[in-house]
């Protein structure tokens, strides 16, 4: 889109106005180009508190809908109000720390003229482990059908996003970069860096497994609809060119092992089947 705006953070909110607020002034406060940038956040309307939230130096827009909706619906209702080449999935729990990290990433992007990548950066939690808070371009979103699957109510998100990415690895394209001195702190209570609220309490986390387990076909398919379009351009290469110092390409053979976790995750589902019947 030429339209001014290089980067939209998508961010669905929920009864955190004063995380929010502290999630602006770092980004003020570490962006190079901020009119480049924009944040579009979904708000509940009965969220009064996070509804008057607002920065003088941020473009925000803000998506006033009724509560109940699943994140991979409120992160694809963000998207699709977004402006931005790029798009970053967001939570409110998350401190940007490090200086001019929107032309780190702009500079990655653009060692892959095609524009399809995965990029994130270390949130000192998951860190190398799990892209936290992806970013991709509009382009790659265009392929596969839009930011993520409208039907995960909390989790897999960013698993199913590292996924396919790791799936197009593995057909010959390695495509997904860390870049461990870009620090997004993602200040989770479970890494004793913020207090246990509401909102991260997690409902139907047994649907979200089964359907997981269940968009293994479709991520194969969006794997190889990335691929396809790679080789049209004939811009796609292998080793996807030099990497800037401080990032790192994942390979499909990193840590992340999906077949793995699909045991586990069904081993988890036939433990609470049997819990429910006896």
């Amino acid at each position: 889109m030429n339209n001014g705006i290089n980067i939209s953070l998508l961010l669905p909110t929920r009864g955190r106005p004063a995380l929010l607020q502290r999630l602006f002034n770092s980004v003020v406060d570490t962006t190079a180009n901020i009119r480049e940038l924009e944040l579009v956040l979904y708000i509940d309307e009965d969220d009064l508190p996070t509804r008057e939230v607002s920065h003088p130096f941020l473009q925000l827009k803000k998506l006033i809908k009724p509560p109940g909706q699943r994140m991979g619906s409120m992160n694809q209702f963000c998207y699709e109000e977004s402006r931005g080449r790029y798009v970053m999935l967001m939570n409110d729990d998350v401190v940007f720390r490090t200086k001019a990290w929107d032309a780190r990433v702009s500079e990655t992007f653009a060692q892959f003229v095609d524009d399809i990548a995965l990029v994130y950066g270390n949130d000192l939690y998951q860190r190398e482990a799990l892209p936290t808070i992806p970013v991709l371009s509009r382009r790659v979103c265009e392929i596969i059908g839009g930011v993520c699957p409208r039907d995960y109510f909390n989790t897999y998100i960013d698993l199913h996003l590292f996924d396919v990415f790791k799936k197009l690895a593995k057909l010959g394209y390695p495509r997904i970069v860390y870049l461990e001195d870009v620090i997004f702190e993602h200040m989770h209570h479970e890494a004793n860096k913020g207090v246990m609220d509401a909102t991260y309490v997690k409902k139907n986390e047994r649907a979200d497994d089964l359907l997981f387990i269940t968009l293994e076909d479709e991520r194969w398919n969006q794997a190889k609809m990335l691929r396809r379009y790679i080789e049209e351009k004939h811009v796609g290469t292998q080793d996807g060119g030099t990497l800037a110092q401080g990032s790192k390409q994942i390979s499909s053979k990193s840590r992340f092992r999906p077949k793995l976790l699909l045991k586990r995750l069904l081993g988890s589902l036939l433990s609470r089947t049997r819990e429910l019947d006896s």
